[in-house]
């Protein structure tokens, strides 16, 4: 009967017989409460018909039920815009881009939040969420928001506090212990923000996990070839996928130092500074140890739950990619080239992995950052193509915000772009232990890859930015 009530409400929803598909929505709702996707498509409904207010309850309890899919966050952040909340809305975009929430419709709702919430009154928004803590000081969710509020005001030393409050309260908030992991990395606390991100992870998605209704067929097979992988290596690691929880391969540090060392000098800063575009290849990268140990990460662990529609799948570290060898990375990345990373903080962490016949790629696009650094880690015989598979880099950067939005929505503005001012194409071919320094805000995109079948075989590149656009 349960499942016969949100059918109907569903082939309603999509028939537009939206005064029914809510009253089947809500009579199954009465069944099963913490239904994430009801809750979702209740809230849709309600938002249409002009009461975004009433919506946001039930985007909340999908966002609390099923909070690693984007589109919750989305449509949340939408409701909490149209009721007037730009600034409120904006933690809550930041989260679906987070989740891989992209393209023209949300740099859209994104520039709307972000012009509507400057115009807002930090201090009274701050103020009130300071008043909510002193009526209520015992209720986590209470400095979790006032820790949303001083990230708004700029407050960030007393925001960390904020979330750390929050978790000493309810050492199970996940939220908190994400908005916490995010604050300490970026400020200088790398490894212990990467801590929270893994503990996050654990308590997200470390217990069963209800799979989407359907895949993208890259991620399908990517989840068979990678069952079929855990199989032959631990029974507890199959057993793991089977369910689609959380599991980690040993991503500890190592001993010493991870990158290999003799990279850094005044001929490579040399390079850095004379080169158009600005960009340096550092091949051998990662010592032995080192790479060995992330290939073994990467593949063993259940992570990939980011999916592209362009035939790849991503991690995040929220999701499990924040182990501490991965941290260690990042701080020696920022030790080890400091004449180039400059005064910049680590800013964030992504990993992708690409399908061997099903991935398009990434689109041209430019980031919100000052400095990528791009790491490949796929075997060399992998790669049937040795001079592609890497990265196209033009010499042009993006000029302003907006540009940057309408440049990374449409690859057809883009290529028309780059051929109205002429731009010149590098590219950088894939080699496996191969790292590419530049700047974030050159126009770029993922090579054509043609890499061998098999799953130790796909393409893998992880990202790490550093600081924010000038």
């Amino acid at each position: 009967m349960n499942e016969e009530e949100l059918h109907q409400a569903i082939a309603a929803h999509r028939a537009g017989e939206f005064s029914a598909a809510e009253r089947h929505y809500r009579a199954f709702l009465k069944l099963q409460p913490g239904h994430g996707g009801a809750h979702h498509n209740l809230g849709l409904i309600i938002a249409q018909r002009g009461a975004p207010d009433e919506a946001l309850a039930h985007f909340a309890l999908a966002c609390q039920a099923e909070p690693s899919r984007a589109q919750n966050w989305f449509s949340y952040a939408k409701a909490m815009l149209a009721s007037g909340h730009g600034a409120e809305a904006l933690p809550l975009l930041e989260r679906a881009r987070a989740l891989g929430q992209s393209g023209a419709a949300f740099e859209a709702v994104l520039h709307k939040a972000k012009t509507e919430g400057a115009s807002e009154e930090p201090a009274t928004d701050l103020a009130l969420s300071r008043q909510v803590v002193a009526d209520d000081p015992e209720n986590a969710e209470n400095h979790l928001q006032l820790g949303n509020a001083l990230v708004r005001a700029g407050q960030i030393g007393d925001a960390i506090a904020a979330f750390r409050c929050a978790i000493a309260l309810n050492p199970g908030h996940a939220e908190a212990h994400f908005r916490l992991g995010s604050l300490l990395s970026e400020n200088g606390e790398i490894a212990e923000g990467f801590a929270h991100y893994m503990r996050r992870a654990w308590l997200v998605l470390g217990k069963s996990v209800v799979p989407p209704a359907a895949e993208l067929p890259h991620k399908v097979k990517h989840d068979g070839e990678q069952r079929d992988y855990l199989s032959r290596l631990d029974p507890a690691a199959a057993a793991a996928a089977a369910q689609n929880i959380l599991w980690l391969a040993d991503g500890e540090r190592v001993s010493g130092p991870a990158i290999m060392p003799g990279h850094a000098g005044e001929a490579l800063l040399e390079r850095w500074r004379n080169s158009c575009p600005q960009v340096v290849v550092i091949d051998n990268f990662l010592r032995p140890a080192a790479l060995g140990k992330l290939r073994r990460y990467c593949a063993g662990s259940i992570i990939w739950r980011r999916v592209y529609n362009a035939g790849y799948i991503g991690a995040t570290p929220e999701d499990g990619l924040a182990c501490p060898l991965m941290a260690q990375i990042a701080e020696e990345i920022l030790e080890t080239f400091a004449g180039i990373i400059g005064h910049h903080r680590f800013r964030y962490i992504g990993a992708f992995k690409y399908d061997s016949t099903l991935s398009t790629g990434t689109n041209i696009h430019a980031d919100n950052s000052a400095v990528n650094v791009n790491l490949y880690i796929a075997p060399d015989e992998a790669n049937l193509d040795p001079d592609s598979g890497g990265l196209d880099i033009w010499d042009v950067v993006v000029t302003s915000e907006a540009q940057m939005r309408q440049l990374n929505a449409d690859d057809t503005t883009a290529r028309a772009f780059l051929k109205s001012v002429g731009a010149k194409l590098t590219r950088i071919p894939h080699r496996t232990n191969r790292a590419v320094i530049f700047k974030s805000d050159l126009i770029h995109k993922t090579s054509d890859c043609h890499f061998a079948e098999g799953y130790l075989n796909k393409r893998i590149n992880i990202s790490l930015l550093f600081g924010d656009r000038a």
